[in-house]
């Protein structure tokens, strides 16, 4: 692979996370020349980035390795950022065949089309378990037993881990191998979410209210899409050059102050007159109550196909939990920084959340 003549494929390019790694493929990225999309979406530019590059589009889904395979060839490098993200346990089956499957498709796509470069797009959910985790590092946070946020960060740590083994694998031609990166940002937010905060103001909106739920003095990190979107091109161009980093895994975070979550959301919440309480509901009444109204649904579906539109319990928990992470292998090993800084994200974000439909 030529460094500065690259042809790099974004799986998930019309996604949350993917319009944000073309826009800065597009803005910022000097090694990069040409950049293929692939999804089941055709793109649309919705964060009005400069289109300075070819582009390739093609519409796909990635569980057909025929159709990935095309969209693969001669390319130098892949992000693999198609994901299913779905908190819910109704969407289980299409979270497995894509994330895991998909993942499959694209790995073998890889060796086969001889691309020396896969950077996938893992997430912090992946450590994320019943316990809390305060400035974790790669090393020291392992894998847990139970994932906090259920079928999601469990299909996202196997497809991690397919990733992983994949490093080192011949490609087809017999010339080098394949070499394999994950990197696993925190919560995200910012322009085109639609799940994390997205889903809490939809909510709120719902019941033309937010109630405040805590249990102490919980501690939740989140990032600025544009700065994840950032750490999988340093990655991409690391990969190229320095082949110590490969089979490894990286944590991302950004400059976004860790704070009370609620103190979060609250500007965007305000931008869209919803009333925020003043008052902490508890924790464990909410946890209570919530379950019950689960269980009670689940009992109900054995008899009648019934919805209701309420958060999940792990959802729940995960936002009355502690997750800190540590950056300094990220910055080390990938000379990765953020490149928007907190005032920068809060701006964009709070246009995007208090105009989005809902």
């Amino acid at each position: 692979m030529a460094v500065g003549n690259e042809v790099v494929v974004v799986t998930g390019s019309s996604g949350f996370v993917g319009q944000h790694i073309v826009k800065l493929l597009h803005e910022q990225d000097d090694t990069c020349t040409e950049i293929r999309l692939f999804d089941l979406k055709p793109y649309v530019n919705k964060i009005g980035h400069r289109e300075k590059k070819p582009v390739k589009h093609f519409l796909g889904d990635i569980r057909d390795a025929a159709a990935v395979s095309e969209a693969f060839k001669g390319a130098d490098c892949v992000i693999h950022a198609a994901a299913v993200i779905d908190l819910k346990p109704t969407n289980v089956k299409e979270m497995v065949t894509t994330n895991i499957d998909g993942t499959k498709a694209v790995i073998d796509a890889c060796i086969q089309q001889n691309i020396p470069c896969l950077v996938f797009c893992s997430t912090t959910d992946v450590v994320c378990g019943s316990e809390h985790i305060f400035y974790g590092t790669e090393s020291t946070t392992p894998i847990p037993k139970t994932f906090m946020v259920g079928k999601y960060a469990e299909t996202k740590c196997k497809a991690e881990k397919l990733v992983l083994e994949a490093n080192g694998q011949l490609l087809a031609n017999g010339n080098g191998t394949l070499r394999t990166v994950s990197v696993r940002p925190t919560p995200l937010y910012g322009p085109e979410d639609k799940c994390f905060f997205y889903e809490i103001l939809r909510y709120a909106k719902k019941n033309k209210y937010y109630l405040r739920i805590r249990s102490l003095d919980e501690r939740l990190q989140i990032s600025f899409v544009g700065n994840a979107a950032w750490a999988l091109i340093k990655a991409k161009d690391r990969l190229a050059v320095d082949k110590t980093i490969s089979g490894e895994t990286f944590f991302i975070t950004d400059d976004t102050p860790i704070i009370d979550i609620h103190e979060h959301i609250r500007p965007f919440l305000e931008a869209r007159d919803i009333p925020v309480s003043n008052y902490i509901f508890p924790y464990w009444l909410a946890w209570i109550i919530l379950s019950f109204i689960c269980l009670f649904v689940r009992l109900l579906n054995v008899f009648v196909d019934y919805e209701v539109d309420i958060p999940s319990v792990s959802q729940l928990n995960y936002i009355c939990s502690t997750f800190f992470f540590n950056r300094s292998k990220a910055t080390l090993r990938l000379d990765y920084e953020p490149i928007f800084n907190p005032e920068e994200a809060d701006s964009s974000s709070l246009d995007y959340y208090s105009t989005v439909e809902l």
